[in-house]
């Protein structure tokens, strides 16, 4: 003949199986209990926490002819592929700056959402800047004046060089190792756009 369980014994269980699940959800949230993945989808190194970048610290390099636009007011709301162009930029170099435009290129409807940002070595390289124009008409080039933006980026990855893929308010939220495949980060952009809200 089997034992019956108690009502009071019923109730306890009952309240468990509500309970055990809020408990673990707020010991999880406030950090008593990590539960990180050991490894993500992301392609790119998460910058944790991600940095904010001063972009009215920046100046942009005007069509010839035109007003220089506010850097804050062009990046606004847009997610931000950026590279700083080496002091020497010969065909490994031009060959990443290539494949940056077709990331842009690819993106489809999505266009609008995204800028690639070049970070010249110097004000005042007109060959360069010429020969990255005609590259790609819609890359942004843009010089750190201040020496400000490329401290953030130095604190993002380091010394090496990078790639920086910037959100639409403004953090730095992953690198990529310069010369990675740039697949890796069209493939990641392609997530963040599907899911993101940031920019709406």
């Amino acid at each position: 003949m089997k034992k019956k369980i108690s009502p009071r014994i019923s109730l306890v269980i009952i309240a468990a199986i509500f309970l055990l699940p809020l408990l673990l959800a707020w010991f999880m949230y406030n950090g008593t209990i990590q539960c990180k993945p050991a490894a993500t989808r992301n392609f790119g190194q998460l910058v944790e926490p991600p940095l904010p970048l001063q972009w009215q610290d920046v100046t942009m390099v005007p069509v010839s002819g035109s007003t220089p636009p506010d850097a804050a007011e062009a990046f606004k709301n847009h997610w931000v592929i950026l590279f700083p162009v080496p002091d020497t930029c010969l065909d490994s170099c031009l060959q990443e700056v290539s494949a940056l435009r077709q990331i842009h290129l690819a993106s489809g409807r999505h266009q609008a959402r995204i800028k690639i940002a070049l970070l010249l070595p110097q004000a005042g390289a007109p060959n360069l800047e010429s020969v990255l124009r005609d590259t790609y008409s819609r890359f942004e080039l843009i010089f750190d004046p201040s020496g400000s933006l490329r401290s953030t980026l130095q604190q993002a990855a380091g010394p090496q060089d990078a790639v920086y893929l910037i959100d639409p308010p403004g953090n730095i939220m992953m690198t990529y190792k310069g010369g990675a495949d740039t697949n890796n980060i069209k493939q990641d952009l392609t997530r963040l756009l599907t899911w993101s809200k940031l920019d709406e």
